[in-house]
């Protein structure tokens, strides 16, 4: 085999082995440090374009995706971006279901943020971002079983799909828009109320809502036989838990954020 060929067949399967840990997608990702960036004061803000030595809202929000892409070379973070229970648990267990040798994404959210005053700050800011974004996907908090839904295999608006991919981007797929025009509309609904309800708990807190979510009965989480067919009818049911799991997670990041810098 030539050598290009199998560089080529290489890289394909480390992403597709990485991409289970890629929630909210891309754009998912952005959108919930769109909404953080948002929320921010200015001193917060010139704080961040420091460490990243770059400017504005964009390149903060692009930042959030970095953590994804370390796992190509960082294999001992893919671990990081999910929490796995016991079938049948309804409840996390830090003690339980984030024993070590391996870790989870509640307790990396705790000692990264930890780490924020660092001069060298620069991978703990994008690992916090980005997993406040991952905890508050509620098919990262799930069974090991299926890997958070990767393996319940069915159709989404008549394409091939997991149940892991209709949460991470399927359903913001089909409403047609661009990321901004969501973090716009989005940052526009969070009123004083929900800033105050969220601002709040810790990051096992936060897990336990995701794992709630993800056992509620709109989400529909077991295996399908036959696989499962889901469109308009879910993405109806449940793309308004989406947003508002974005905008507690923009919230909150910013809430982390300014926490760790004040």
């Amino acid at each position: 085999m030539r050598f290009a060929a199998i560089l080529a067949l290489a890289a394909a399967f480390v992403m597709h082995h990485a991409a289970p840990a890629r929630a909210w997608g891309w754009d998912g990702h952005r959108i919930v440090c769109a909404l953080a960036w948002d929320e921010l004061t200015p001193p917060m803000r010139a704080r961040i374009e420091a460490i990243l030595e770059k400017p504005g809202r964009d390149a903060f929000a692009e930042s959030c995706l970095w953590a994804d892409d370390v796992i190509r070379w960082r294999r001992e973070t893919a671990s990081w971006h999910y929490l796995n229970v016991p079938k049948g648990a309804t409840r996390i267990d830090m003690a339980r279901d984030c024993a070590a040798p391996n870790s989870c994404v509640a307790e990396q959210i705790g000692l990264h943020a930890a780490r924020l005053g660092r001069p060298w700050a620069l991978d703990d800011l994008r690992f916090t971002a980005h997993f406040i974004g991952d905890i508050h996907q509620p098919l990262h908090i799930s069974y090991a079983e299926d890997r958070g839904g990767n393996e319940i295999k069915g159709k989404f608006d008549g394409v091939d799909a997991n149940m892991h991919g209709v949460w991470d981007y399927n359903m913001l797929d089909s409403t047609h828009k661009a990321w901004p025009e969501i973090a716009a509309d989005l940052h526009g609904r969070i009123t004083p109320a929900d800033r105050a309800a969220w601002q709040s708990g810790t990051p096992a807190d936060w897990a336990n809502e995701s794992l709630a979510i993800t056992l509620s009965a709109p989400v529909g989480y077991h295996p399908y036989d036959p696989p499962f067919v889901f469109g308009e009818d879910y993405t109806k049911a449940n793309l308004p838990t989406v947003y508002r799991q974005m905008e507690k997670a923009g919230v909150r990041l910013a809430w982390v954020l300014t926490q760790a810098w004040k």
